[in-house]
């Protein structure tokens, strides 16, 4: 058995790739006579690592119109034929009024660099008497349900008038929770469907749908609920031939016996893993209700619906006082490329805790913290790496590939190294292909090709079953992948 991974880039987000080996030979000798790998090829010294990302400063985004009383932290951001498009909840309260779901609006900003964000005067929507205004949902445009939770995408699957989707929270007039949507042709303009997407479901945070291409259905992830009488959030999963009519979503993680008792999974932050088709993300905000902060985690998959936490820390916790992060933060949706080589996630940090956000002691006074959107950025792939502290190595399964050159994306500290090994199936190195006729590779290497005395054409090899052995000295290895 061979593993085909072509040209796909593989990312080390589990150990799939990586063969496990025997401690010892197989039945006196049989393991190389039967294909089984020798006891050398048992992985040693290499763990699977989880990377924070670097958080931004300024944020891109801050409470500075009269309509923003509050920026609260659900979000969405992608790139667009040349412009980065950001969708930002907003809540308007006076000094007599509070925060609530069905008054949530949805404003814009946009930006060609990544730096410099605009809120332009879009003029669609009216905010006490005046449309000079950046927003594009809610008020009369969502038929009375708010913006709550709201999340767009592009649907590439779609007909031009409906190319763009939008799904939020909102009520029926009886108080049913429900999960309703809109369409635009622009991402401006939008028309709500009458309809809810999931009548009688309560998904009170950020849902996130996406089209899937490689399913070819539109997929979302809700929140959920578990445990006896419901009492814990979870993240819910639900698949659709039909952008307008949902199943009832189903668990697909939840808080367990390795987390703290009273732990809730507020937000989910899906994303597909960018530049793999075979690798998905989740940053879903963990809710403490004891300090009642928030902390963004990760979880990752390979399909989208099982999903694994390879860390039980957060990997943006709470900050310390001052930081602005001290109540907590949450992840938005989505990852963009604002500068080479780099990815970045929209997060809301918040300065006061969940409830203390709820129930602000001393109204009429406003609240200090009217919100704002920061990035967390990660170098690209690098969330998760398999990482050699020291010395370590591991040999992949067999497998097959098209293309000529090998691409690494990996990065070494001072004094480390990454040097590869091609073999056949069976583990015997090839000729000009061994550990000795390596160019070591050091240093900061996002798209690194291997050589081997010079030599990087590998296509002699293509469609053939060969293994890699991997040598890391303080190494980190992110991705490889097979190019022309």
């Amino acid at each position: 058995m061979t593993y085909p991974l072509g040209n796909r880039k593989h990312v080390f987000l589990d150990w799939d790739l990586v063969e496990p080996g025997y401690g010892v030979g197989w039945a006196h000798g049989r393991a190389e006579q039967e294909g089984f790998p020798r006891p050398d090829k048992m992985p040693y010294g290499v763990t699977l690592s989880v990377h924070p990302p670097r958080p931004g400063l300024p944020p891109i985004v801050q409470a500075d119109r009269p309509w923003e009383s509050l920026i609260n932290v659900y979000c969405t951001l992608f790139e667009d034929e040349g412009r980065f498009r950001l969708y930002y909840e907003v809540h308007y309260q006076d000094v007599t009024d509070y925060t609530h779901d069905l008054k949530a609006m949805l404003a814009y900003a946009e930006s060609r660099d990544g730096v410099h964000w605009e809120k332009p005067e879009l003029g669609l929507l009216s905010f006490q008497g005046s449309t000079r205004n950046n927003l594009v949902y809610g008020l009369e445009r969502a038929l009375g349900r708010g913006a709550h939770g709201a999340t767009v995408f592009k649907d590439p699957s779609a007909p031009a008038a409906e190319r763009y989707k939008l799904v939020h929270l909102g009520r029926e007039a009886d108080r049913t929770p429900c999960v309703y949507g809109a369409v635009s042709p622009d991402g401006l303009e939008w028309t709500a469907l009458a309809q809810p997407l999931r009548a009688n479901y309560m998904s009170d945070t950020q849902t996130v749908m996406a089209f899937d291409a490689a399913k070819g259905r539109y997929v979302g992830y809700f929140r959920g609920w578990s445990g006896a009488l419901h009492t814990r959030r979870t993240i819910a999963y639900a698949e659709s031939d039909d952008f307008r009519a949902w199943p009832e979503p189903r668990t697909i993680v939840a808080p367990d016996a390795n987390d703290f008792p009273d732990s809730d999974i507020y937000t989910n932050g899906y994303q597909a893993w960018p530049g793999a088709q075979d690798a998905h993300l989740m940053f879903p905000a963990f809710y403490q209700r004891g300090p009642d902060t928030t902390e963004v985690h990760l979880c990752t998959s390979r399909d989208g619906v099982h999903w694994f936490r390879p860390q039980r820390n957060p990997i943006i916790p709470p900050g310390e006082p001052g930081t602005g992060y001290e109540g907590g933060v949450y992840a938005g949706c989505g990852l963009v490329s604002l500068r080479p080589g780099e990815v970045s996630l929209p997060v809301g940090p918040k300065w006061h805790t969940h409830n203390q956000g709820h129930y602000v002691l001393g109204r009429p006074a406003a609240p200090p913290d009217r919100g704002h959107i920061a990035l967390a950025t990660w170098r690209r792939d690098g969330f998760t790496s398999l990482e050699a502290r020291t010395a370590g190595g591991f040999s992949t399964l067999p497998l097959t590939f098209n293309g000529r050159a090998l691409q690494l994306n990996a990065w070494t500290r001072f004094g480390g190294l990454v040097a590869v090994e091609v073999t056949d199936a069976q583990g015997t190195p090839l000729p000009g292909l061994s550990f000795a006729e390596c160019d070591r590779l050091s240093g900061d290497l996002p798209d690194a090709v291997v050589t081997w005395q010079g030599r990087r054409d590998l296509g002699e090899l293509a469609g053939k079953p060969v293994r890699l052995n991997f040598r890391l000295e303080r190494a980190r290895l992110h991705a490889l992948q097979f190019i022309a």
